[in-house]
């Protein structure tokens, strides 16, 4: 497979990572987002060795500069649900160690 292709074709698994990551992070499935961006990962670090083999062929740079611009903003919004989840979890916790607190002072 010639280079530009290839380097599509990986953009493109990328973007798609990406697109199951936030549906993941829509549906709360934390343990699927976390497999997802493993795989990402694999893909990415494939593409960082490409790297060292020169620039992106011009024939497919406006198309993997969009998919990247596209990945960006798929990730922007997956980070901003994962903050909620933090936020609620962290908030959760706090409250139980509250109650714990209380329990331990005033005793069953």
């Amino acid at each position: 497979m010639e280079r530009a292709a290839w380097i599509l074709q990986h953009y493109e698994a990328v973007a798609q990572l990406a697109g199951k990551m936030l549906e993941a992070a829509r549906h709360g499935q934390w343990d699927e987002l976390v497999e997802l961006e493993q795989q990402r990962a694999t893909a990415l670090s494939e593409l960082m060795a490409d790297a060292a083999q020169g620039a992106i062929p011009d024939e497919v740079a406006d198309q993997v500069a969009r998919r990247i611009g596209a990945i960006l903003e798929t990730d922007a919004e997956s980070a901003s649900l994962a903050q909620a989840w933090r936020d609620e979890l962290k908030s959760l916790l706090g409250s139980m160690g509250v109650e714990r607190k209380i329990s331990q002072a005033y005793g069953p």
